[in-house]
């Protein structure tokens, strides 16, 4: 019993490691869909089938554990369900009427789980407990009498398997949680919420592959370091986040917006004529021009910016894009700054 007790608790461990393992990996794409997670629990109770743990006569399996950690919706529970089910009939060869007794209970369990505010494994592991006393009263009522020794080992097994499940199961969830969000946030600037230089670098590859022509728009902020020397910081955060919102309104369908680092900003267009880019540089450097920006609660300041474009068609590479964009930006700020500056497109 005590061996059989043993690899329920590692198997369910093992089970729960290697999935989530396969889930989040650097050289795999995540699987973190319901249909994974689900497949998960329902692969482990599948396998519990088979490692059932014997006391006086009994042989009762703990498939049920990782059944009730399944959090997705009701629809999803129920399949698994399902398939637990038909596994426990034609694999086991177990009766219909346990079948039948865990259908019942768990159905109950997926419709109050709802009503809880927050499943932590305090919750998760009383309704565990009460779920399997009931479990085995059905079977003491309708299949097999158990005596009190049997009822009180297999509960305090049962606990202790999903005790130890479900910490790790949370524990696990919140360290892909954070991974996750570390590789968000390694593409996203953190003060605008734009995507940073790497994602724009991303975007390029992908459109370079696609688009007919890619046009780049290198949009940066004149004197921006006088902000910062005559007000604060601060003041200059907060015009990098007025003029990030003003720049949103003027992204075409299809294009996006990335911070580069510092007053810098990068505007990316698939599929657009140079004539349109042109026209959307200069009503950018316009709107710009005669907008006031806010640095304080009653302080306004008047700011420009200088723009430089890139145009991609087949012919030229994703470096001569951001090399022209970029040639054309110093080329404005050169020319006295508040300027739209291109390359001529030579046919």
């Amino acid at each position: 019993m005590l061996i059989d007790f043993v690899l329920n608790i590692s198997l369910t461990i093992s089970g729960i490691y290697l999935f989530h393992r396969i889930q989040y990996t650097e050289d795999s794409a995540r699987l973190s869909s319901p249909m994974f997670q689900v497949t998960l629990m329902v692969t482990l109770a599948v396998l519990l089938l088979f490692v059932p743990i014997e006391y006086r006569g009994y042989s009762f399996s703990l498939f049920f554990v990782p059944m009730l950690l399944i959090q997705n919706k009701v629809h999803i529970k129920i399949a698994g369900m399902v398939i637990v089910g038909a596994a426990h009939y034609f694999l086991i060869g177990h009766s219909l009427i346990e079948i039948v007794i865990f259908a019942g209970l768990y159905l109950i369990v997926v419709f109050s789980i709802p009503f809880f505010k927050s499943v932590n494994t305090n919750i998760i592991t009383w309704v565990n407990l009460i779920f399997t006393l009931l479990f085995l009263t059905g079977i003491h009522l309708f299949i097999q009498p158990l005596v009190l020794m049997q009822f009180v080992i297999i509960s305090a097994m049962s606990s202790a398997v999903m005790v130890t499940a479900s910490i790790m199961y949370q524990d696990i969830n919140s360290m892909v949680k954070v991974l996750k969000r570390l590789n968000t946030e390694d593409y996203v600037d953190h003060l605008t919420q734009l995507g940073n230089i790497k994602a724009l670098d991303n975007e390029v590859n992908r459109l370079s592959q696609k688009a007919e022509n890619v046009s780049m728009l290198l949009i940066d902020i004149d004197h921006f370091k006088v902000v910062n020397d005559m007000h604060d910081y601060t003041a200059g955060d907060a015009v990098i986040k007025q003029i990030t919102g003003l720049l949103k309104n003027y992204v075409p369908t299809g294009g996006s917006i990335y911070r580069n680092g510092g007053e810098e900003f990068a505007m990316l267009i698939p599929d657009i004529s140079f004539d349109k880019t042109v026209r959307l540089a200069e009503a950018i450097r316009n709107a710009v021009e005669n907008t006031k920006f806010h640095v304080g609660e009653n302080e306004v300041i008047m700011l420009t910016v200088s723009v430089g474009i890139g145009f991609k068609t087949q012919k030229i590479s994703r470096r001569e894009l951001f090399k022209d964009a970029d040639n054309m930006l110093h080329a404005a700020k050169k020319m006295g700054q508040n300027q739209v500056m291109f390359s001529p497109i030579i046919k």
